[in-house]
């Protein structure tokens, strides 16, 4: 039995024994925690974790059956939340570098002194998630990280969903949207601006990465943006850019979609280029932003649902 402890010796015990422990989690039942902290009982062991739970944000409190768990969640977090304001670049560079925090006060330093260079319209280093959001985006981002199952309520949904598996977080169309798995065994992508709650389901095991392996290969290889179809048959279409703006659509250019091949370049100047779709939707808001300089050579019906919507919206002004 170990020797007992001042209360400051508890917490910071407590505290390594989260990394030591499996899952990160501790309960006021852990019999190597009763044995260590001198024969406390589980009362007495509950309060030292509710107090750490409460001092610190990387802890979170949930319930194991009847009993209260904690887990700590990894110290990146926590830089996130500290980054404050600037929260949201800070989730961009932790995915590059995590070790690197410094990084991100570096950029900010830079930029406020070369304010004779450049002008930014817009900040570089503006918020994309609310206060609420970023701790939903925490939430889910553990989730990811230990391949757990989550509930999570949807505004405008009646109730939550239960048991989704939490497969990646992903910045695609400005804005970050989660990929999970519901209960229907269907890929979704839930953007995170439009989640509620997010909870521990009623599944408290961690779901296997062979099962979804290939929707995490979809995610990284295929995923175009937040329209991308999972398991649907890809189609082609080919597209027409006038000279006006074909030298966007050249060879060397930037794709502006992942899926985006350079077919030839005509003797008037346009730009033949072809674009693979799941759904119409994935491809045509990309097609009417460039009107009236893109053209949809085929097929057919992509090209008769595109005139279907532009006469529609003629209607709608007149």
């Amino acid at each position: 039995m170990a020797t007992d402890k001042t209360t400051l010796q508890k917490y910071t015990f407590l505290l390594k024994e989260f990394s030591n422990a499996h899952n990160k989690t501790l309960t006021a039942y852990d019999e190597h925690l009763i044995d260590e902290l001198g024969g406390l009982d589980p009362k007495s062991i509950g309060r030292l974790l509710d107090e750490l739970e409460a001092e610190f944000p990387n802890i979170e409190k949930f319930m194991q059956g009847k009993r209260k768990a904690y887990k700590l969640i990894k110290p990146i977090d926590v830089l996130e939340e500290a980054l404050g304001t600037h929260g949201n670049l800070g989730i961009l560079f932790s995915m590059v570098n995590e070790s690197d925090p410094d990084m991100l006060q570096e950029l900010e330093h830079y930029t406020k002194k070369a304010n004779t260079i450049y002008r930014f319209i817009s900040s570089p280093f503006e918020d994309l998630l609310s206060i609420e959001q970023k701790d939903i985006f925490r939430r889910i981002k553990t989730a990811v990280e230990y391949r757990e199952y989550r509930k999570i309520k949807f505004i405008g949904d009646k109730e939550a969903q239960d048991n989704l598996k939490c497969l990646k977080l992903v910045f695609v169309d400005g804005n970050w949207y989660l990929v999970y798995i519901n209960s229907e065994d269907l890929l979704k992508l839930g953007r995170i601006n439009f989640i509620e709650s997010v909870e521990y389901a009623s599944k408290m095991e961690t779901f296997q990465l062979h099962l979804v392996k290939d929707h995490l290969n979809f995610i990284d290889n295929e995923l175009q943006n937040s329209l991308t179809l999972y398991g649907e048959e890809k189609k082609t279409a080919l597209i027409k850019a006038t000279p006006l703006i074909a030298k966007y659509f050249k060879e060397d250019m930037k794709k502006f979609l992942s899926s985006q091949k350079f077919i030839k370049e005509l003797e008037d100047g346009s730009v033949i280029f072809t674009l693979e779709y799941t759904q119409a939707l994935e491809i045509l808001p990309f097609i009417q932003k460039w009107m009236p300089d893109l053209t949809i050579l085929e097929p057919q019906e992509l090209k008769e649902k595109f005139i279907r919507k532009l006469q529609s919206s003629i209607n709608n002004h007149n």
